[in-house]
């Protein structure tokens, strides 16, 4: 026999009901933060939280606030080059300056941070808008150039790569530095996007299992030794879920 309306009804609350108490199971308890402003270790609590709160849902979601914290990186590079028009520009856009400089010691036998990216043979094709691609662009005037000509309607018309882009990708996320190209392809993930394959790539897996962040400095695994302090918090974040991909130690708080 059919269901009545009301013995439905009463499913249909007895599901949102489970569906409810389920999610309240396993949602992570909020961290204990002052009224007011935030200070950088009260950022980082909350930014530990929503990597935890990412990594119980899931990959995909960590995936999801890489882009996100991806966005916040990118917005501060185009912040700097809108709203300080100097050549060169002096945005947070590379390893060096995101990370740390590559020529510290980041072990006890003296190795680097170059030193420990394993180059990969294969590449696989990615989409502007779904990596967490970070350009440099420095000349605002040639950023104007690439928006006037980019795109559906423009001479350019829609982004593509092309000898002229150069770019080199960091597993287990992606992370995507552009080294060539950078105006136009800024231009592209601001308007419509487009599909590239990365000119080389590594293997940050070893990496990961050598350096953490506590949000004020990027530490050693092996000793706890300051190597550099911490210039951003989103890449700091980024740094962390990859460490929660390739499930090295937990060492934050």
């Amino acid at each position: 026999m059919p269901k009545s309306k009301d013995q439905f009804s009463v499913d249909f609350a007895q599901t949102v009901s489970q569906r409810n108490r389920k999610v309240k199971e396993t949602r992570i308890p909020l961290p204990k933060l002052p009224k007011g402003k935030l200070s950088i270790q009260d950022q980082w609590s909350s930014l530990i939280w929503n990597i935890d709160t990412a990594e119980a849902h899931g990959k995909r979601a960590l995936n999801g606030l890489t882009l996100a914290l991806a966005r916040i990186i990118q917005a501060a590079i185009l912040e700097s080059l809108i709203q300080d028009v100097r050549v060169p520009n002096q945005a947070l856009d590379s390893p060096d300056l995101l990370l740390w400089d590559d020529r510290l010691p980041i072990m006890e036998d003296g190795s680097t941070m170059r030193q420990l990216l394993r180059a990969r043979r294969r590449t696989s094709s990615q989409e502007l808008m779904c990596t967490a691609v970070i350009p440099k662009p420095w000349e605002p005037w040639r950023l104007a150039r690439s928006l006037e000509n980019l795109g559906p309607g423009g001479k350019w018309k829609e982004w593509c790569q092309t000898e002229n882009f150069h770019a080199i990708g960091w597993t287990p996320w992606p992370i995507v530095w552009v080294d060539n190209g950078n105006h136009s392809t800024m231009a592209a993930m601001l308007t419509h996007g487009g599909r590239f394959k990365v000119s080389e790539c590594y293997d940050a897996k070893e990496l990961l299992f050598k350096v953490y962040s506590e949000g004020t400095n990027w530490l050693r695994v092996d000793d706890d030794k300051v190597i550099a302090p911490v210039n951003s918090l989103p890449m700091a974040g980024i740094f962390e879920i990859g460490r929660r991909l390739v499930k090295a130690p937990k060492k934050t708080i």
